[in-house]
């Protein structure tokens, strides 16, 4: 069986580059044929996936989830795209966190070489795709704009750091929701649409599925009062949008400022100067349109055991076989 390893040897605090050595012993353990890559710069982890497919067999990587997206958009919607593996060495590791993989080193290793493969949605944005989330608006930039030096320092607290220096000031936007046929107009101070269960670290859609065919999707509602003092507005809006981490997805259902929404396909309109969020890194402004690609990249995670399992049907999920 062929394997490639990829890793980031500046993700986290070089835990990957330092443990290189047992981490390639373990999967020749697993795999017997390993070839060992590490990536550059930008971009070139993806340029790598790409050219794993129809190749190897397994494609295990280590890095955050930026690394994630760029071996998601490798992969794209090549033929024979190999099982995939994944060591979490980022920040935050919100890929890791949905779906139940370990966050130590020695405890990811060991889930790629004892756990089984399974196949999981991919959202596909435009012409380009995110594993977990894509959101626009009020906190979402921090997790981009910090510098890794920073982030490797800090840990979490970079972005909470980050968030407070830049990120506080909340303007609202015109938005058009389009879905089965019917346009919803309104204005937001966030968007929140996610495929996984863990964003920032917390479980802000913690019964989601990651193999259901659907993206969870929030809009925080809000627009200015009258004779409302500027800073009583910006505190108001913060307020709406920390709800959707402290409260989650199915608590907000029924609130009347958040839109809350269960769909395999929709288009989000918004300007060119909302920036999107993808899997934590900066992506483009303006118009989205998001079609869940169901059951499109299989990952080697921990058998479901639990009845919360991120599988839609738990311990009767079916493996993939490689």
């Amino acid at each position: 069986m062929r394997c490639l390893y990829l890793y980031n040897p500046v993700s986290g605090k070089r835990i990957a580059e330092k443990k290189k050595d047992y981490i390639v012993k373990k999967l020749i353990e697993r795999f017997g044929e390993v070839d060992v890559y590490a990536t550059r710069g930008q971009g070139e982890l993806a340029a790598k996936a790409g050219e794993a497919c129809g190749v190897y067999d397994v494609l295990v990587f280590a890095g955050g989830d930026g690394s994630f997206n760029e071996v998601v958009t490798g992969l794209g919607e090549r033929e024979n795209r190999p099982v995939l593996g994944y060591i979490p060495t980022g920040t935050v590791n919100d890929v890791a966190r949905s779906v139940g993989i370990p966050l130590g080193l020695r405890g990811a290793v060991k889930n790629i070489t004892e756990g089984g493969a399974y196949s999981l949605d991919v959202m596909r944005v435009n012409d380009g795709y995110a594993m977990y989330v894509a959101c626009s608006g009020g906190l979402t930039a921090c997790s981009y704009t910090a510098k890794q030096s920073e982030k490797n320092k800090l840990g979490k607290i970079a972005y909470a750091v980050e968030a407070i220096k830049k990120d506080l000031i909340f303007e609202e936007y015109e938005v058009n929701f389009d879905a089965e046929g019917k346009t919803q107009k309104s204005t937001a101070v966030m968007i929140m649409i996610m495929n996984g269960r863990s964003v920032a670290g917390m479980p802000v859609n913690s019964g989601g599925y990651v193999d259901d065919g659907k993206a969870e999707v929030i809009i925080v509602h809000e627009k200015p009062k009258k004779r409302e003092l500027e800073s009583s507005r910006h505190l108001r809006y913060l307020t709406s949008a920390l709800k959707v981490f402290t409260r989650g997805f199915k608590r907000l259902t029924k609130s009347r400022k958040m839109s809350t929404y269960s769909l395999s396909e929709f288009a989000i309109d918004v300007s060119d100067d909302i920036i999107w969020n993808f899997d934590g890194e900066r992506g483009f402004g303006g118009k989205l349109n998001v079609k869940v690609l169901n059951k499109h990249i299989s990952l080697i995670i921990p058998r479901p055991a639990k009845r919360r399992s991120c599988l839609c049907d738990g311990k009767n999920s079916k493996e993939v076989l490689f």
